[in-house]
């Protein structure tokens, strides 16, 4: 589209250019569902701010070094039958940060507070 094609130096001289990996579909859903020129440039500026959140998302992770190979699916819950598997899955689920509670792990060495390698 000639369009794109002209305005990729604009939009990478402002360090927009993940507009670009979404400007030919907002076009076309623009058009059929006839959006005003604001909802077009809303509906845009959210493609880069979302764009924005999961690269930031994904580099946070890389600089955490986390084990990719340990989630809440793989935990080995035999290590310690006393764990309560449904409490564990209540605290995944982040409940209690939007209830503004607090959550304090805690026991003696080798109960399974952190899953062994």
């Amino acid at each position: 589209m000639e369009l794109r094609q002209h305005l990729i130096p604009q939009l990478k001289a402002l360090r927009l250019s993940g507009i670009l990996d979404t400007l030919e579909a907002r076009m076309r859903q623009a058009t059929d569902e006839r959006w005003r020129y604001d909802e077009f440039l809303e509906r845009l500026l959210e493609d880069e701010v979302e764009r924005r959140a999961q690269k930031q998302l994904a580099l946070r992770v890389r600089r955490a070094d986390l084990p990719s190979d340990k989630t809440l699916e793989t935990f080995d819950f035999t290590f310690n039958p006393g764990l309560n598997r449904q409490l564990v899955y209540d605290l995944a689920t982040g409940n209690f940060i939007r209830e503004h509670r607090n959550v304090l792990v805690c026991g003696p060495t080798g109960v399974g507070k952190t899953q062994p390698d």
